[in-house]
Formats: structure tokens, C-alpha cells, sequence
């Protein structure tokens, strides 16, 4: 096609402005930045930027085109996990000055707090996650130009909060392990979408439970090991996941026990043969009886209390008190000593009697205390060691004091005395006998002879003496349990004497062992 060239008469179309009456455009003055005139109202294509300019009589200003925005990397927003959320906007036509801002499905808009204009083609906007409002979703993307254009881009960002649990970290509870464990930690997603749950650790199927991963219960008979597991869960949706850290103990169950334990008895006491010398009885082992709340799979250890060592020695002291039987967390305590005018008693379980003045104390809940000496001229009789149910009698004119009673027990299915106290020596002068032994194993006291010792497995004191003859030794004691037979396990150590009464096993020791609950 020919090109025609038109000469304007600006005369006939006016003064100032140019008429074009062709299809296909009108060339305007084209030419390189180095090129450019310097008359102000100058427009003109440059063909160096390719963009159209003009010129103010100061600076050339390109002709711009509106932004254009095309895509953004992120269409999802957590508003409340915190913090700022940047986005990647990408597009065209992106100028120094242009500003990111988005538009709530209400009109509302909110402002990048930073907008960089990367390239032409890219801008990076950062703003508060928490500037984003759920029931404002979804929110268009906008550019304003610094020349006032504005490019959008529709329904993109979208409030998507992750779930939030509804159950506190940490414990969950506890419950022994015969208890089925029934535990109901819940999430609840802000878009009521489903929540799905699972476990990021690997505890629970270990602990023998396991989780419903549509309602998040926790089910099972837990192993029969007393622990605390710790595991995490994780709840998920569309929008995203929450993790939340548990616990939940689980503990040995109880079974309850009949007990009985008994300390070794105390010595009874010895004398020289003059005529104010006496000796007091050994005080009873101490006793302890009753029912308590065990632990299932705990072992028990249990010692068994010795009786003290009686002598014929009354001047060095070598007389000794019953030791400790122990066992379930008890202790009984071993009977005192008697004593005589050369060396002390001792308390104890059941406390000791004495030659010399007053006898000794019982622990309480255990024993008594033993009985104190007569004396007159020419003659001293030794006061009784005390008994789990009595204190020991005085000694008297006619003989030394009598051992206290014991306490009768049925744990074994008979009833049965333990822990009396041994009695107390006879007078000098002849006119006085040894004391009688309490009931429950105590020895009897003498005066011109070895006195009797206190009887073992029932923790009775020795019985005391006269004129360096032998006083008794205190006896051993006892542990006795008695369990229901559906709860018997079998599982001890030592020798025990095992029988059933009823529908109870009762396991007697004599002699150090332990029991598996």
C-alpha cells in the first residue's frame, strides 16, 4: 500500500489541533533517548525504553500502562498462628511506588505493611496474618500504581486457620491397669471442616491402646505396667494441621491385705547374788496388725526380728534388745531390754523391766512399758518386761513382776497370743520366785536358775534372773499376711508356711523373704 503523506494546513482544521481521519494510526515522531528534543509538549516513541514519552521542559515521563496482576504464590491464610504472612505477587507492568493492598469480600481492604517491587514482573508483599478476618474471605488482590492505576486480581486469598484443640496440653488423667481407659481429647476446625487425628509419636499402640482417628478417643486396656506415657497428637484438616502434646498415667491397682508383724523380744536381765540385786524381763517384740491397700506387681521384702541375747554376765552389759521386723512399708520395733543395777535397760516395742528403780517405756501402738523393782532390806525383786496388751507388773515382796499380757490374733484362722513379756527376777533372800511370762511367748523369771525364754515366731521377752545364772533370751518374731486366694500370685522368696483359710492364703515367715503382690 502507497504510503500518502498529508501536509496539515493548521489554518483551516485550527490552531492547535491535528484531525486524523485514517484507520491504521498516527505516526508520531520516533527516535532513541539520545535523540530526544528539548521542547516542552514533545511526545514522541522512544525507541530505546520502548514506551511513548513526553516532555514537561524538565524531565521526559513515560506514558504508563495499569498494573496487571496475573497470580500469587500463597492463597491461604492462618490468621491466628501470628506473625506476618508474605506473598509473591506476580504480573505485569509493575512500577517503583506501586502498592499491594487486599479487598474483603464486605469491601474492605486492608494495606501490606511493606510492598517491594522486585521486577516488572514480580512484587513481594508482607502483612499481619492477623489482618485477614475469616468471614471476610475471599480476599482480592490489589495494585495501586503511584500514577493511580489499579490491576486486580479476584477472590484469592483465603482465611484458612489450622484446627484448635479444645483439650488442654498435658495430663489426661490417670486409672489403674484393670481400668479400660476411655479419653476424649477434641479439635474443632474455624471452617467446620473435618478433622481427622493421629498420633505423631508411637506410644499409644505400644501402651496397648489405640485412636479413633475420626473422633479422636482414646481406647484400650492399658498393659499391665505402671508408667506415665507421654505421646502427641496431631489434628488435621484442609486448612491445616495442630499438634498437642498428652499424658496419661497408669497405675499398679491395690488389692487389700490382712498384716501382722511382730519384733524379735528383748533379753531379760541378770544380777549379781547379793541380796539388793534384781534383774528385769525383757520387753515383747513390738506388734502392728491390721488391713492395708498393697500395690498389685509390687514385691515386698520382709525382715524378721531377732530376739535379744540373754547372759550371765551381770556387769558388762552384754545383754541385748530385740531388733526391727519390717515389711509393707511397717516397722515393728524390737522389745527392750531388761536391766539390773550395774547397766541400763532399754525401751522398745514393749519396754524392758527393771531391777534398778522403774521400768522402761513402750512405743505406742506397739507395746507397753515394763514394770519397775521392789526393794526393801535384804531383799529386791525385778519388775516384768512390758507385753503388746499390758505393761509389766512391779516386782513384789513375794516375787519378782509378771511379764505383760500379749494380744491375740486370728490371721492364721486360730487365735493366737503374741509379744508377752518376760518376767521379772525373784528376791535375793529366797522369799520371792521369778515373775511369770505374759501370754504370748514371754519367759517365765527366776531367781536361783536360767530363766525362760521368750517363745520364737511369737516375739515374746526373755524371762530375767538371779546370781549370775543365764537369763532368757527374747524370741523372734513373726510376719504373717493374709490375702484373698483370687488375688494369690504365688511369687515369694524364702521358706513361708502357706495355707488357705477359707477363701484367704495365708503365708507365715519365720525367716527373711518377700511376697509378689
Amino acid at each position: 500500500m502507497a504510503i500518502i503523506k498529508t501536509k496539515f494546513n493548521r489554518g483551516i482544521e485550527g490552531a492547535t489541533n491535528i484531525v486524523d481521519a485514517g484507520t491504521e494510526g498516527t505516526r508520531v515522531a520516533t527516535g532513541t533517548t539520545a535523540q530526544r528534543g528539548s521542547t516542552a509538549g514533545q511526545f514522541r516513541f522512544n525507541s530505546t525504553t520502548g514506551k511513548f514519552e513526553g516532555f514537561d521542559g524538565t524531565t521526559f515521563h513515560e506514558m504508563l500502562a495499569p498494573p496487571i496482576v496475573t497470580s500469587v504464590d500463597d492463597t491461604n491464610v492462618d490468621s491466628e498462628s501470628g506473625g506476618n504472612q508474605t506473598f509473591i505477587i506476580t504480573g505485569n507492568n509493575f512500577k517503583a511506588g506501586d502498592v499491594a493492598s487486599f479487598v474483603g469480600s464486605d469491601g474492605t481492604e486492608i494495606t501490606s505493611s511493606t510492598t517491594t517491587v522486585n521486577s516488572e514482573t514480580q512484587i513481594t508483599a508482607i502483612i499481619p496474618k492477623a489482618s485477614f478476618i475469616n468471614s471476610k474471605e475471599p480476599y482480592d488482590i490489589k495494585i495501586t500504581s503511584s500514577a493511580g492505576f489499579v490491576g486486580t486480581l479476584d477472590n484469592q486469598i483465603n482465611v484458612d486457620n489450622t484446627p484448635s484443640w479444645n483439650t488442654s496440653s498435658g495430663s489426661l488423667g490417670s486409672s489403674n491397669w484393670l481400668t479400660n481407659v476411655n479419653l476424649t481429647p477434641t479439635a474443632t476446625d474455624p471452617d467446620g471442616e473435618t478433622i481427622t487425628y493421629s498420633e505423631t509419636t508411637s506410644v499409644l499402640s505400644g501402651a496397648g491402646l489405640s485412636l479413633n482417628t475420626s473422633t479422636g478417643v482414646i481406647t484400650g486396656d492399658p498393659v499391665d505396667t505402671a508408667t506415665t506415657y507421654n505421646f502427641t497428637l496431631r489434628a488435621t484438616s484442609s486448612s491445616g494441621t495442630a499438634d498437642r502434646a498428652f499424658s496419661y498415667t497408669v497405675t499398679a491397682p491395690t488389692i487389700s491385705t490382712q498384716y501382722l508383724l511382730v519384733a524379735g523380744g528383748g533379753a531379760g536381765g541378770t544380777s549379781t547374788p547379793g541380796y539388793y540385786e534384781a534383774g528385769g524381763g525383757g520387753g515383747a517384740g513390738g506388734l502392728l496388725a491390721g488391713t492395708l491397700s498393697v500395690l498389685l506387681g509390687t514385691t515386698y521384702s520382709f525382715v524378721i526380728g531377732q530376739g535379744g541375747t540373754g547372759s550371765t554376765d551381770p556387769v558388762n552389759n552384754t545383754v541385748t534388745s530385740g531388733t526391727d521386723t519390717t515389711g509393707l512399708g511397717l516397722t515393728a520395733v524390737g522389745g527392750g531390754k531388761g536391766n539390773n543395777r550395774y547397766n541400763a535397760g532399754s525401751t522398745g516395742g514393749s519396754g524392758g523391766g527393771s531391777g534398778v528403780g522403774n521400768g522402761y517405756a513402750g512405743t505406742s501402738g506397739q507395746g507397753n512399758s515394763g514394770g519397775g523393782n521392789y526393794f526393801a532390806h535384804e531383799s529386791s525383786t525385778g519388775g516384768g518386761g512390758g507385753g503388746a496388751g499390758s505393761a509389766g507388773s512391779n516386782g513384789s515382796s513375794s516375787s519378782g513382776g509378771s511379764g505383760g499380757n500379749g494380744i491375740s490374733n486370728s490371721i492364721t484362722g486360730s487365735s493366737i497370743t503374741y509379744a508377752g513379756g518376760g518376767g521379772g527376777s525373784g528376791s535375793a533372800n529366797g522369799n520371792g520366785s521369778g515373775g511369770t511370762g505374759g501370754s504370748g511367748g514371754g519367759g517365765n523369771g527366776n531367781y536361783n536358775g536360767t530363766a525362760g525364754y521368750g517363745t520364737d515366731g511369737l516375739g515374746g521377752g526373755g524371762g530375767a534372773t538371779h546370781s549370775n545364772n543365764r537369763s532368757g533370751d527374747g524370741g523372734n518374731g513373726v510376719v504373717i499376711i493374709r490375702i484373698p486366694t483370687s488375688d494369690y500370685t504365688g511369687t515369694y522368696t524364702g521358706s513361708p508356711t502357706i495355707t488357705t483359710v477359707g477363701s484367704d492364703t495365708v503365708l507365715k515367715y519365720l525367716a527373711n523373704g518377700s511376697y509378689t503382690f
